[in-house]
């Protein structure tokens, strides 16, 4: 047995280098004679799934769980699976399902969240991700996430709140930054809006520079419309 798991741990190490179409048939081979084996299972589907066969992985996975049905696992990857091709329904009920099996998995109300957000349900969204919070509270794109539900829903000062806990949390989280630079130009605080809109151009200019570039004509503007620049 201990043989069989170290050929298994060298399938997945040929994985892990990105070689998927390497280690297809040495997991097929490896299933044949460990038909029961659900890591196996959700290994091969994971084979198909990073070269483009979704609907294949799938398959492979649905097959898994009629043998492992509280496969938390299995049943993670078969709702992303549905959740990537668009299908929210079954991708929320399978991610529930898995959440019976594993009731503190940070990543599942993680994803339930951004099935309440793609829906437009905002506010459950949130409260999907202050669940997330609980058992992974330094996840600052769930902090950020959290921002973004509250600034779509125009309350800025909330928005501006989680985006604070963001950068609070990593201080080179460049979209933190500009989103947090926005919420703050709303709010009227210019001055920090300027600061934190020129550190997210400073961290990543690539993605924020031309739009930094604008926001910060538009304190400038408001600055001088109001006569004196606002508080810090």
């Amino acid at each position: 047995m201990g043989e069989v798991t170290q050929d298994l741990g060298r399938i997945q190490k040929i994985m892990e280098s990105g070689n998927y179409e390497e280690a297809r048939p040495m997991i097929k081979e490896y299933l044949a004679g460990n038909p029961n084996d659900p890591l196996a299972i959700r290994l091969y589907g994971n084979t198909y799934a990073y070269t483009g066969f979704l609907g294949k992985a799938k398959k492979i996975w649905h097959d898994g769980l009629r043998k492992f049905p509280e496969n938390v696992d299995l049943l993670y990857n078969y709702a992303l699976a549905h959740y990537l091709q668009g299908n929210l329904f079954y991708a929320r009920r399978y991610w529930k399902k898995a959440l019976k099996f594993a009731p503190e998995d940070s990543e599942i109300y993680f994803n339930l969240g951004q099935i309440a957000r793609d829906e437009g349900r905002l506010k459950r969204a949130v409260n999907y991700w202050r669940k997330a919070l609980q058992f992974k509270p330094d996840n600052v794109e769930v902090m950020n996430n959290i921002g973004v539900a509250y600034a779509t829903l125009r309350s800025f000062g909330k928005a501006a709140t989680w985006y604070k806990k963001a950068v609070k949390a990593d201080e080179n989280y460049a979209l933190a930054h500009f989103n947090l630079a926005n919420a703050l130009f709303e709010t009227g605080e210019f001055e920090n809006s300027q600061k934190h809109a020129e550190a997210a151009a400073r961290l990543d200019p690539a993605a924020h520079m031309e739009t930094v570039s604008l926001l910060l004509r538009k304190i400038k503007d408001k600055m001088a419309g109001s006569g004196s620049p606002s508080a810090a």
